[in-house]
Parts: C-alpha cells; structure tokens; sequence
C-alpha cells in the first residue's frame, strides 16, 4: 500500500481523534507509531490491521471509518482544490471519476488508485471501482463531502462493490466557492 494511504489513515485519526489513539492503535497494529512516511511502499496487511484496530477502538466498522476518513480527505483544502478542478458541477464531477486514476499518477509516481467507472441510470449514477471493499466506502465518503461542497442533495448507497448515486435537488444549498489557488496564500 503507498504510504500516502497509511499517511491519510494517520492523519486522520490524528486531527479527529487526538495523538494518543493513533499511537495506542498503531502499536497494537504493529505499525510505526511515529507515522508513515508518504513514499514508501508498505504492506497491505498492515493498513487492513491498522483499520481494524482503528475501528474496534472507535466501536466502529472499519467500512464506517473508511466512509469518514474518504470524507475527511475531501475537507482537506489542497485536495478539495484538486477534486472541485475535476468539474464545474456534481455532475460533471461525476462524470469526471474515472480519470482520478491517472490523474494521482501523473502528481505522485507509484500512486495507484483504484481504477472507477461511472454508468449513467435513470436515477443517477453507478459508481463500480476495481479494488477491495473498502475503497467503495471511502469513496462514498468522499462524494458525501463533495456532493455537500457543491450544494447539491446527492443520495449515496453502498449497494455490494458498487454506489447508487442519484441527485434528487440540485439547488438544494449554497455550495462552497471555489478557486484553484490557495485564498488564503494566494497560489494554487
């Protein structure tokens, strides 16, 4: 597993749940309790641990931890720069999943995200991504957030290895603005 995945988890836990549970969690995983370092290479069995202990701690499922931590991501402001540059609309957002694939490859060599596709329905969208489980929780809490980020009501259901995604209100709130650039520092 890319140590940018570990890392998130880390990070996470860290900002949501304080220092003190990630290193008690991390030392029963038999992880680093330092951290991880984001471009290393570690072994998937230790993420699936470090989930489990996570969870367990939280009296949490880890799918319910990965549907947070996917929407914790989508909050942090570089990354949701990078997920609202995807598309002018939920929609278009959407639509636009399938190339997140290769778009991670071309900022960080080595970084291989699941790859998605999206069929349009009647009602919304179907959502399918080629990996374990999990990664379909953590991607329904992300477009939680992003559906919330561009003001729309989008309703998400976990249907096996698949999403359900339908829109019933468009309007349905003011969404966030958005700027490639930093508002804060002024850059991208």
């Amino acid at each position: 597993m890319h140590g940018l995945i570990n890392r998130a988890i880390e990070e996470f836990t860290r900002a949501t749940y304080g220092d003190a549970l990630w290193t008690a969690a991390a030392t029963a995983a038999g992880a680093d309790p330092r951290g991880f370092a984001m471009m290393r290479h570690y072994d998937t069995a230790l993420t699936g641990k470090m989930m489990r202990e996570l969870a367990r701690r939280l009296s949490r499922s880890p799918r319910e931890l990965a549907e947070d931590i996917g929407a914790w991501i989508a909050g942090v402001p570089s990354i949701r720069r990078l997920l609202r540059f995807s598309g002018s609309s939920f929609d278009a957002f959407v639509a636009a999943l399938p190339e997140i694939q290769g778009r991670a490859l071309m900022v960080v060599r080595g970084f291989q995200l699941p790859a998605l596709s999206v069929s349009a329905t009647a009602e919304g969208w179907t959502i399918v991504a080629d990996a374990e489980p999990i990664w379909i929780h953590a991607l329904s809490g992300m477009l939680r957030a992003m559906a919330d980020d561009y003001g729309v009501l989008a309703v998400i259901e976990v249907a096996g290895d698949q999403l359900q995604v339908s829109v019933p209100l468009t309007a349905f709130s003011e969404g966030r603005p958005f700027s490639i650039s930093d508002p804060l520092l002024g850059v991208a």
